[in-house]
């Protein structure tokens, strides 16, 4: 089985997430590549069992904004032109005060509309410093083993299917 994790990401925070998710995946036997949103092209997803699409929390709280990156709002409206029909889709986004539930609402909603079975709810994961593209404080080991944790739980309806 094959998935794709596709990150945006300032300080490193949403690419640790996608590596942690991607180190459950392959405790279930899953192959998962990471590409950073900027390297996604739609031939990307062809071959793949699972896709998975994280953000950084932008302004999520807020009424007028999705709370999605740019360059994955980019990749969502790629991945709406191919077709996600017979793929778990899953989301994830990283936040450092609030708004990623948001986040993971809109990303979620955008990989349903390009057909994916998202049946199993996003994961928020909280590092960083509000309002800063400085590192600040990395995510907690507890968030980091339900990253794990949301990766082979994907991983796992992949197989089920």
């Amino acid at each position: 089985m094959n998935a794709l994790i596709i990150y945006h990401t300032v300080s490193g925070h949403t690419k640790r997430a996608a590596e942690d998710i991607a180190e459950g995946m392959a405790g279930e036997s899953v192959s998962a590549q990471l590409l950073a949103a900027g390297e996604v092209a739609q031939w990307d997803v062809a071959d793949k069992d699972i896709v998975v699409v994280g953000s950084p929390c932008h302004a999520g709280s807020l009424a007028i904004r999705s709370g999605i990156s740019g360059p994955i709002l980019s990749v969502l409206k790629k991945l709406q032109t191919a077709t996600l029909t017979g793929m778990i889709g899953g989301a994830f986004a990283v936040h450092s005060a609030y708004g990623a539930q948001r986040t993971v609402n809109g990303i979620e909603k955008r990989l349903r509309a390009a057909g994916a079975d998202v049946s199993t709810p996003g994961i928020l994961v909280k590092a960083g410093v509000p309002f800063s593209i400085v590192t600040g404080p990395m995510a907690a080991e507890q968030s980091r083993d339900e990253l794990r944790s949301f990766g082979r739980t994907l991983a796992q309806a992949a197989k089920a299917r």
